[in-house]
């Protein structure tokens, strides 16, 4: 019986002296050769302190179950699967209600950057349900995954690694303490650490921005953002299409940035609903769908929204969005909902 009782706990005390002994033997996160070569950068680019950068990568933990989530993301899906997703009855109905609690700002902001409410507040719906979907990863964590460990987007996250460094060494905070995506991006408008350092901007410009709670910086870099890369105020941004000749869809690449006019689309033989400059770049947006894929003639503000995000479908849930709710705002009804505008 004696023997019983010593034998369990020395064979329990065996294999935790053997776990700790193989945990001590795992080489930490700085020594990774690639992991070092990228601190050595930062410390010639940047002037970091290499310790306290060996110090921040051994405390990493990383997270390898985002990797099938970001090689299998919703804009994979066609259209009609992607659209029940972020056009929903209580999206809209939110989305009006944000729409009405910050009015005025979204005005103003509308005088300051061109960008209209509607497409701000639908950005922020499709992005975050307005903040209720900000992400619970570290982002520290997260980048540090995909900059090393998924090598068919390395550059772009070592990229994006850099500039969140430099992020976190600009504002003063703790490099733990940001929490997002499973992509790295930050706050209720889901920016990449570069769009946060070159677009997010104060809305009264006396304090540090925070795009994670202050809803005025929120919506000012949304509308700065899409301002920066190009949008026109007062222009068009989606409007149907169809197509007269046969062949018109080989002279042109859809999803592409608009290099033709209205007038030689219309030439080729692609055709328009409603009278537009003829003047004004456009382009042939399709979406997959069940059977034939869906066209739309694209103009230059649709292309805008793409810089947030290059898929046609988060654009077509942007621009879907941002309609429905500006019908409801131009009823000006006491409350929104999808059902009402069907």
């Amino acid at each position: 019986m004696r023997f019983k009782y010593f034998v369990l706990p020395a064979i329990i005390s065996f294999s935790l002296l053997c776990h700790v002994a193989l945990a001590e033997q795992e080489p930490k996160l700085s020594k990774r050769l690639d992991v070092q070569q990228f601190i050595q950068r930062m410390v010639s680019e940047d002037h970091f302190d290499p310790k306290y950068l060996d110090r921040l990568f051994d405390k990493v933990e990383l997270q390898p179950s985002i990797i099938p989530t970001i090689t299998k993301p919703a804009e994979g899906k066609d259209w009609p699967a992607y659209k029940t997703i972020f056009i929903s009855d209580k999206r809209v109905a939110d989305g009006y209600q944000y729409w009405k609690k910050h009015v005025k700002v979204l005005d103003r902001l509308q005088e300051r950057y061109g960008v209209p409410p509607s497409i701000v507040v639908a950005v922020l719906g499709t992005e975050t349900f307005y903040g209720d979907q900000q992400g619970q990863y570290r982002v520290m964590d997260v980048l540090t995954t995909l900059a090393f460990d998924y090598p068919p987007r390395q550059a772009f996250f070592r990229k994006e690694l850099a500039e969140y460094l430099r992020l976190v060494r600009e504002y003063d905070l703790a490099p733990f303490s940001l929490k997002g995506s499973y992509a790295g991006a930050i706050g209720m408008p889901q920016f990449m650490p570069s769009s946060y350092r070159y677009y997010a901007v104060t809305y009264e410009g006396n304090h540090s921005i925070n795009l994670q709670k202050n809803n005025n910086d929120i919506m000012a870099s949304v509308a700065n953002y899409l301002k920066k890369n190009g949008w026109h105020a007062g222009e068009p941004i989606l409007a149907p299409v169809s197509i007269a000749k046969k062949n018109a869809l080989h002279q042109i690449k859809p999803n592409t940035p608009p290099t033709k006019t209205l007038r030689q689309l219309y030439d080729e033989g692609f055709h328009t609903e409603g009278h537009y400059n003829p003047d004004l770049k456009a382009n042939i947006v399709m979406l997959n769908a069940p059977g034939e894929p869906l066209y739309y003639m694209g103009f230059n503000n649709f292309y805008t929204i793409l810089r947030y995000n290059v898929s046609p479908n988060y654009g077509m849930a942007v621009y879907t969005l941002s309609h429905i709710l500006e019908e409801c705002w131009q009823e000006q009804k006491k409350s929104c909902h999808l059902d009402e505008m069907k």
